[in-house]
């Protein structure tokens, strides 16, 4: 006869079951908790587009009733005080009657403008954070992105908790006849022994790592959620971009596709296809996540969106998605000056390892990356060297700045070509608007696909027609930034990292030994402009600004840098802007800067250009070193970024890679915090009493870089 089980301890297995249970439920909790707050961000943001429609409403005068003739008493209105359009959404049919000289038709059709110009209005709103004055709604949207952009690891490792002890909920099922007597007497043998196994797991659970992680996990989130309002505006500060992106996807009126056009067959199939970010860590914007989907879909495409809307990271997430469905190589080329860029941009936006395959060890990190995967990122000149060897199969090919293989016969061309037919996935990328210069589009692609470089070669004479572009949507897409930006903010900031060459490092060096912080800060503009990597930049810069019909300020706190980027930019730099400029001479410059073409670039002291002046025609913005006070840099981009600004400002910082540009960076990062929360005239005042400390941190950073370099070269 069986042995009838023996029930354990009622009180031990409630304790255990009522552990493991709240355990468990506040694990769902947080797993399941961005869906309530993507809803309160979708809902609160819709509040704060209807206040931004309400606000371009009050901006409208009252004389757009008469727009198309209607014959409505302006005049009467105004008597009434009534100014704008918002004044008339606010008021009732019968609140407009009351007006004297208003009649009850007149009325009603003022009411029906009125109502259509804001239904006109409310899709297009801008959502904007305003950090001077601030709304419930507004503060609601930005403690719970907060709470969905920092609170994300902690979701994560609570699925991975869930998932790896799946059978969790079936266990607490299972062990509850052992928590009570009656329960138990009616329960068969068959389950009472089951009920004593799950009983004895879930004892296991609550002693073990299960109930660690849990407990580790819960209070992670519990402390992210009990952040206060200020920490969540604060981070906002530091992180703008990721929370505008975050945003715009889940706006409710967000545009989605950002297609640029594409035939809606074509948009319909990108927009199908299963786009898996798990290997990326950065959240995409809408069109990126289209362009990413458009680039996997389509296999071999021309991406050649506006400087500034994140290319790259498209690319990446392209990678990132071949990556999680099984892929192991793949391979970017790219312009020297910009390898360390994409190398910098790999490990910061996704969690593939990259290996920069260039300089001496060349072939050795190139045998690397064939046998370890990864990232390869190479540059032309080193393809050439490699593509005879180039012995495996890999996911996708990126080539960056692609209208650099419009020749036919050049080497590097020759290259690339022998390089793609390794490649599953090809993605060329120019930031260059090809529209124009039809030779190179339709060169570039019959590179990618010869079937539609058949049929353009026919129409080259048709090319401005919609005809000529529909040909071109399975293999080219584009957008620019006015299109795809409305929901974010108009400054977009980039750190331009460079590879110093062996002349810009002499010259450094020499600085560095002999203590010349100043010098140091000159790094890659104290040799001839043919050498240095910063001009080469700074040129590119420049002229993808003027092919884009954008205008140029440049700004350095160094006045022998200005001379040398007047002379490198010859004719097209006007007279610099330095403390030696009179006031009026300044705003002459200015304007014959603001009245000129694109091709003119203004060029001015940090010290200089950085106050006083109103540049709104510039719409980017170079720094050629970066700046001791975040303050210089933040009053010289505000004398573009500001009101009256039209155009996306875009900022590049031009930095070279190990030099005093690391160090000068992460201070200012260190500085910026407390910058913004006094970002008005009074930090100057705040800075000027921390001279002394600068001035110990200046000795410091000259110190460590002395040992650094000297290190290097023994290392040699």
């Amino acid at each position: 006869m069986l042995q009838k089980p023996e029930r354990p301890n009622k009180q031990a297995v409630k304790a255990t079951i009522a552990t493991i249970s709240l355990l468990e439920k506040e694990l769902r909790n947080i797993s399941v908790s961005d869906a309530d707050l993507k809803y309160a961000v979708s809902l609160k943001s819709k509040e704060m587009r209807q206040c931004a429609a309400h606000a371009e409403l009050a901006m409208m005068d009252v004389d757009v009733l008469n727009a198309d003739k209607q014959g409505i008493r302006v005049s009467a209105l105004k008597r009434a005080g009534i100014n704008n359009i918002a004044q008339l959404y606010d008021m009732s049919v019968f609140s407009i009657t009351a007006i004297n000289g208003i009649g009850e038709q007149t009325a009603k059709k003022i009411k029906n403008i009125v109502n259509k110009l804001h239904s006109a209005i409310l899709p297009m709103a801008k959502i904007q954070i305003n950090l001077h004055n601030k709304t419930t709604s507004q503060d609601t949207v930005i403690q719970c992105l907060y709470i969905l952009l920092n609170g994300a690891e902690v979701r994560t490792r609570a699925n991975h908790i869930l998932s790896r002890d799946a059978n969790v909920k079936n266990l607490l099922k299972t062990a509850k006849p052992a928590s009570g007597a009656i329960r138990w007497f009616f329960t068969s043998s068959v389950k009472k022994a089951a009920s004593i196994q799950a009983y004895q797991h879930l004892e296991t659970l609550d002693r073990g790592v299960f109930k660690q992680d849990a407990r580790a996990c819960i209070d992670s989130y519990k402390t992210i959620f009990q952040q206060s309002l200020t920490d969540a505006y604060r981070d906002f500060e530091n992180n703008a971009a990721s929370y505008y992106t975050l945003l715009a996807n889940l706006s409710l009126n967000a545009i989605r596709s950002q297609s640029a056009g594409l035939p809606d067959d074509l948009v319909f199939a990108v927009e199908q296809y299963p786009l898996d970010l798990t290997y990326m860590k950065t959240v995409l914007r809408c069109y990126q996540d289209f362009g990413a989907k458009y680039i996997l879909h389509q296999r071999k495409v021309l991406l050649g969106d506006e400087m500034g809307l994140g290319k790259t990271i498209q690319a990446l997430a392209a990678i990132a998605d071949l990556k999680s469905k099984g892929a192991t190589h793949f391979l970017v080329v790219c312009p020297a000056g910009v390898l360390i860029n994409w190398e910098r941009e790999s490990i910061k936006h996704t969690n593939i390892p990259a290996v920069v395959i260039h300089g001496a060890d060349r072939d050795l990190r190139f045998s690397r990356w064939k046998i370890e995967g990864g990232i390869g990122i190479t540059n032309y000149e080193s393809l050439v060297r490699l593509a005879d060897t180039m012995d495996i199969n890999f996911a996708i090919l990126v080539v960056d700045e692609a209208h650099l293989v419009k020749n036919p016969e050049a080497q590097r061309t020759q290259a690339i070509l022998r390089t793609s037919v390794r490649a599953g996935h090809i993605l060329f990328m120019t930031g260059t608007p090809l529209e124009n210069r039809v030779e190179e589009m339709c060169f570039l692609v019959d590179c990618l696909r010869p079937d539609i470089a058949d049929k353009l070669s026919t129409m080259k004479t048709l090319s401005a027609t919609q005809s000529f572009k529909d040909e071109l949507t399975p293999v080219y897409l584009r957008r620019v930034r006015d299109d795809v930006l409305t929901e974010l903010p108009d400054l977009i900031e980039s750190e331009d990292w460079l590879e110093p060459g062996d002349a810009e490092f002499a010259a450094y060096y020499d600085a560095v030994i002999a203590g010349n912080f100043m010098a140091m800060r000159r790094v890659s503009w104290n040799v001839d402009t043919a050498q240095s990597s910063k001009a080469a930049r700074l040129l590119e810069l420049c002229d993808e600004a003027r092919e884009e019909g954008r205008k140029v300020i440049v700004f350095s706190f160094f006045r022998d840098t200005l001379d040398k980027v007047c002379a490198l930019l010859g004719n097209r730099a006007l007279p610099p802007i330095t403390g030696n400029v009179s006031t009026a001479a300044r705003q002459q410059t200015v304007d014959a800067f603001t009245e000129s073409t694109n091709a003119k670039v203004l060029v001015a002291q940090v010290q200089a250009g950085g106050v006083g002046l109103n540049i709104q025609a510039a719409s980017v913005v170079i720094f050629c070193e970066p700046q001791i006070k975040p303050s210089l840099e933040s009053q010289a981009i505000s004398r573009a970024y500001r009101m009256g600004q039209v155009r996306n400002v875009h900022v590049h910082r031009l930095l070279c890679a190990n030099t005093v540009d690391e160090s000068m960076m992460r201070m200012l990062q260190g500085k910026q915090a407390e910058f913004k929360t006094y970002a008005d005239e009074s930090v100057i005042g705040i800075e000027s009493q921390k001279e002394q400390s600068e001035n110990d941190w200046i000795r410091e950073i000259v110190a460590r870089e002395k040992e650094r370099i000297t290190n290097r070269e023994a290392n040699r």
